[in-house]
């Protein structure tokens, strides 16, 4: 005490520095703002993520509904025109084509269109559905020659998927 009445006396007097382990109010303000777009970025981030997951699961299903459709369309293009060995039951058989049939059309050169015209409306649709939601996918069909054509495009989004196969039927092999 006798110090603080000397100082008094003398005029002037001695600061103390005081330590704080807080913040202060613009430091407070920053760091918000900091964490606010921290934040915003991750929910930004995850929802574009669970938005291509989305589109990806629906482009997945249609090109699994694509590569199914293709089968059986090999399938029936394996079996176009034969008469043994084609199917699961006569496996261990000789392939037997009917070439009665198959002579004038490796002579016509259009035997494509011929196995175009053997498929039902049902082997063949102009367009179907696949997966939940449903993708709408639309076929089209050409011959060419000995070949099929079939181009497929599931509306998908953001861009449409497109598939292109062509099928040559295995009778076609017995044309000289």
């Amino acid at each position: 005490m006798n110090d603080l009445k000397a100082l008094i006396q003398n005029g002037t007097r001695k600061e103390r520095k005081v330590s704080s382990s807080a913040f202060s109010l613009p430091e407070l303000l920053i760091a918000s703002f900091i964490l606010a777009l921290v934040v915003l970025g991750s929910v930004r981030m995850t929802s574009t993520a669970l938005q291509g997951m989305g589109r990806s699961k629906m482009r997945g299903q249609a090109d699994i509904e694509i590569a199914r459709h293709i089968e059986e369309l090999r399938s029936k293009a394996f079996g176009f025109l034969c008469q043994q060995g084609c199917s699961v039951d006569q496996l261990t058989k000789d392939l037997e084509y009917d070439l009665i049939t198959l002579k004038p059309l490796c002579a016509s050169k259009d035997p494509g269109q011929a196995f175009l015209n053997s498929l039902s409306d049902q082997d063949k649709p102009l367009s179907f559905t696949a997966g939940t939601p449903p993708v709408d996918i639309s076929a089209s069909y050409s011959a060419d020659g000995n070949k099929l054509h079939v181009t497929y495009e599931a509306k998908t989004t953001p861009r449409p998927l497109f598939v292109t196969t062509t099928l040559v039927p295995h009778a076609q092999g017995w044309c000289p």
